[in-house]
């Protein structure tokens, strides 16, 4: 038969050393209930015991949270380290991989995503896959677009981008220009559309302006003439803000 020990209070006489050893233990981390079972002790003189000698966890609790923060600082360290590692394992460059068009680049990143199953990073080799695939497309297009002899806006150079978009010395204008009304380009067609209709909104609205700065005057002279002032206004100046008008009209 298996002896038990029993746990009950013994209500012994402690010496003052052998209250040391639980005050310390109990510095350390251990619980109240702990020592009450450990050394027949009730938790009642146990808990006054701890209030009388102001025995707290405090360093130990300080020391347990130095110890945590190093802990995870090291783990952080070692799962960046580990990260690190891998990235540089899934797209380890090699000879073959030097030009960095589209195809090869989807190539890279499918070799990697196999890496990554292998090594059962289901994550990294789904994300791998995807960029193959998009990879895949680009060259794709490339491939259709080499064939047809034509140019994207990937190929142009900035330099011509920036004279197009700036219309320099009228670049733009003259290449889009009509000079035949049976011209049926739609690309010709569609800017000029686009150009008359935003013409027809800054006149639009630079007429507006005008309209409201005439009307503005126009309230300031009834008021300076409802308070007997003198709004030394050349009424001349009225003249050209109609000319204005008409001619944006």
């Amino acid at each position: 038969m298996e002896e038990t020990l029993d746990a009950k209070p013994a209500h012994y006489r402690l010496s003052r050393a052998t209250w040391e050893i639980i005050l310390e233990a109990y510095r350390n981390g251990a619980t109240v209930p702990e020592l009450s079972e450990r050394w027949r002790v009730s938790q009642h003189a146990l808990r006054k015991r701890i209030t009388v000698h102001g025995a707290t966890k405090r360093d130990w609790g300080d020391a347990r949270a130095r110890e945590q923060a190093e802990a995870r600082a090291r783990m952080q360290a070692e799962r960046a380290a580990a990260e690190a590692v891998r990235a540089e394992a899934l797209f380890a460059p090699s000879e073959e991989e030097a030009d960095e068009t589209a195809e090869v680049l989807a190539e890279t990143a499918m070799r990697a995503s196999a890496r990554a199953m292998r090594g059962r990073m289901w994550d990294e080799a789904r994300a791998l896959a995807q960029l193959a695939e998009a990879y895949g497309r680009m060259a794709q297009r490339s491939e259709r677009t080499r064939g047809r002899g034509e140019v994207t806006l990937d190929d142009i150079p900035l330099e011509l981008i920036k004279a197009l978009a700036l219309n320099e010395d009228q670049c733009a204008s003259s290449r889009l220009a009509i000079w035949d009304e049976a011209d049926p380009h739609p690309a010709k067609q569609e800017y000029w559309a686009v150009s008359a209709d935003r013409r027809k909104a800054e006149v639009d609205e630079w007429v507006v302006l005008l309209w409201e700065r005439k009307t503005l005057k126009a309230r300031v002279r009834e008021l300076e003439a409802a308070a007997g002032l003198d709004s030394g206004f050349d009424p001349g100046s009225d003249e050209g803000v109609a000319d204005d008008e008409e001619s944006f009209i």
